[in-house]
């Protein structure tokens, strides 16, 4: 059931075309640092080393404009990848704000000392979660012990900093669309059991199959329109910030 969905009281349950929309878009930035010589005669090798603060923002922010949401992973335990990230009818507004965000997520590791983006997490009694502009400022952290209601609040609060417009006012619309995709998914579903009977049968109709066929075209052409409306409502762009990624970062890649 969707929390404060009009489909609520119809059961639909999410289809294909919302589940796409309903996910964390995570990064997983791996920093490569320049190769440094040994000694006379060897080989260059790649050096690990922390970076600092701001190196650290710079690289993981990369030319993406959009604020931060920026997670760690922890070994010995769920806290908020799973408690306040886990996708679901109760998370929904979670799941939608994200697309606001440039989502990255961090090893276990980034806890040591020498991990390049330690300076984000400097120990295990770090957040496990922050929310921020794209270059570190408006920092807001979160953890599992606080409820959906801080993390939106949380979010909004970055949102409203880091856009002319902010874009949680867009919710409720996107919301709406999402569900209205799992109600055609579901129409399509019906259609489709409709005509695999049809066609089943010992003399199947050509003209209900053709009608059945036309139907299905026509929901599918309504999802389509539904994934671009979505799109623009999502496709904002942040305010200009004050400083970039500098020219001469290491190359980034992504595991």
């Amino acid at each position: 059931m969707h929390t404060g969905s009009v489909l609520a009281l119809a059961q639909i349950p999410r289809g294909v075309s919302s589940q796409a929309l309903l996910k964390m878009d995570w990064e997983y930035p791996v920093y490569q640092a320049p190769d440094e010589a040994r000694g006379t005669g060897t080989a260059p090798v790649a050096m690990r080393r922390a970076l600092s603060r701001d190196e650290a923002l710079r690289f993981i922010a990369g030319n993406d404009p959009r604020p931060l949401l920026v997670l760690r992973e922890c070994q010995v335990c769920n806290k908020t990848d799973d408690a306040l990230l886990k996708g679901g009818p109760d998370n929904d507004r979670t799941l939608v704000l994200s697309r606001w965000f440039h989502c990255v997520k961090l090893p276990v590791d980034v806890i040591d000392p020498s991990h390049p983006f330690n300076a984000l997490f400097p120990n295990n009694d770090s957040e496990h979660l922050f929310v921020a502009l794209a270059t570190g400022d408006s920092k807001v952290a979160l953890e599992s012990e606080g409820s959906r209601t801080d993390l939106w609040a949380g979010m909004g609060q970055v949102l409203e900093l880091a856009y002319d417009k902010n874009p949680a006012g867009s919710y409720a619309d996107v919301l709406k669309r999402i569900d209205k995709l799992d109600l055609l998914d579901f129409k399509i579903t019906e259609v489709e059991a409709r005509k695999g009977l049809e066609m089943e049968s010992a003399r199947p109709d050509r003209k209900k199959v053709d009608a059945m066929d036309s139907e299905i075209a026509g929901l599918k052409a309504q999802i389509t329109a539904e994934k671009a409306a979505i799109d623009k409502a999502i496709a904002l762009v942040p305010k200009s910030r004050s400083a970039g990624a500098p020219a001469d970062a290491p190359k980034k890649s992504v595991r």
